[in-house]
């Protein structure tokens, strides 16, 4: 018995060392293909479901150059940018903060991220190939993607060098896996709450609170997106007053539940009676806003888009951001207060469900230098959810009002649509 013991397991132990020669071969094959000198990457981020960097390499290079995921049965082409500068070649994947890879499309696989160089010669095409070393603070990154039909990948991006070669490069692995009990899609944040109801109307003798009817609207997009099979966190799924920040703070919820996503719900209001309604959803710095015209179409086909002008880059949607009078203006307010000025970005977004969600992207600046303030523990985070605030009508346009009280349904439809749309969740 002893002996059929030890035979299983030297069969066992010669399997595992050819399985694991198959596997350090194939990677010593790939990187034996490249130059010896390397890209140096120098920012990564991940901002919702996008990955982002930029890099360079300390010579110039002329030929046809691309960014490829690569392994030894295939290579995948990666949108990018080269440009040749001070002796440099340097790439970029997009100068949107929400540009670059869309992670959700990746195939499962184990990759090597290499920068490919073509290089023709009358009809013939031969190739280079630079492997890539991370500079950044970052060198192991987890994603999860987006609930589909039940199903998660896991994405790592793990920054390693080769024993064997001595060489640097950034490898990209790709399986299924469920999501973790802490990692959601989705984080919905119905404004307000508990002592701060937020704006409110009376009509008809009718008191109507704000916090009352983004929860209401709230709860109901939750059950229609988890009718979808999405994963969703709430800030808040009762009257309570929420922080924002701490611990569980509406602004930290979303980063720490790992979602790519996060949805601030309000109701808009002015002074008066107003003479008009419609939608207004406020976005992030420097991003497409192919996600936020979809809201704005769908939301807008209940309600109509707003005809403020004030921060409008298009039909229904806003961004509202620091000027150097508002950081200026900040400043004083916290030295009349005792406290220490932040360090806030001229161009930062206005609104801290925007700003403090979106981490280094959006110049998050809640850094808990001043306690009462509290910290914002992604204040400095390079993977955050890409965050939006919806103002889904003005609670004292009585059109609007009467839509929000009658029809709330047609308000979580439409912002569910438009994640479906604009996702592909089914």
């Amino acid at each position: 018995m002893k002996k059929l013991f030890v035979l299983i397991l030297v069969v066992f132990l010669i399997v595992g060392t050819l399985v694991v020669t198959k596997i350090s071969f194939k990677k010593n094959t790939l990187l034996e293909q490249t130059e010896e000198n390397n890209f140096d990457l120098n920012e990564i981020t991940i901002f919702g479901t996008h990955l982002n960097m930029s890099g360079c390499l300390n010579l110039e290079l002329t030929d046809t150059l691309s960014l490829v995921l690569k392994n030894n049965d295939e290579e995948i082409n990666i949108d990018s940018t080269f440009n040749n500068k001070d002796g440099q070649t340097c790439f970029n994947l997009s100068n949107k903060n929400n540009g670059g890879i869309f992670l959700e499309e990746l195939k499962n696989g184990d990759y090597m991220l290499l920068v490919k160089q073509t290089i023709k010669n009358n009809d013939k095409e031969t190739y280079k190939y630079y492997s890539i070393k991370n500079n950044t603070d970052y060198k192991n990154l987890e994603y999860y993607t987006i609930t589909r039909n039940n199903k998660n990948n896991k994405i790592n991006i793990n920054s390693n060098v080769d024993k064997k070669t001595n060489k640097n490069y950034i490898e990209f692995k790709i399986n299924e896996s469920k999501l973790p009990n802490d990692v959601y899609d989705i984080t919905i944040d119905a404004g307000h709450g508990g002592y701060d109801p937020g704006s409110n109307y009376v009509l008809d003798g009718t008191t109507y609170y704000e916090s009352n009817i983004t929860l209401k609207i709230a709860l109901l997009l939750k059950d229609r997106l988890e009718d979808m099979g999405l994963k969703v966190k709430m800030t808040r799924e009762t009257d309570i007053n929420v922080d924002p920040y701490g611990d569980m703070g509406r602004a930290v919820i979303p980063n720490e539940v790992n979602s790519k996503y996060s949805l601030s719900i309000h109701l808009n209001s002015d002074y008066g009676t107003m003479n008009y309604g419609g939608v207004e959803v406020y976005v992030p710095n420097n991003i497409d806003y192919d996600f936020a015209k979809t809201l704005v179409n769908n939301i807008g086909e209940v309600v109509g888009y707003s005809r403020k002008s004030t921060d409008r880059i298009d039909n229904g949607i806003y961004f509202t951001y620091f000027s150097k009078r508002d950081i200026e203006d900040s400043k004083n307010d916290m030295i009349d207060e005792g406290n220490k000025p932040y360090d806030i970005k001229e161009g930062a977004p206005y609104m801290y469900m925007i700003r403090e969600v979106g981490g280094v992207n959006t110049y998050a600046y809640i850094d808990g230098r001043n306690e009462d303030y509290g910290l914002n523990k992604y204040y400095n985070s390079i993977q955050t959810a890409e965050p939006y605030l919806l103002e889904l009508g003005y609670i004292n346009y009585k059109s609007d009002l009467l839509k929000f009280v009658n029809n709330p349904e047609k308000f979580a439809d439409a912002i569910a649509n438009s994640i479906n749309e604009y996702l592909h969740i089914s």
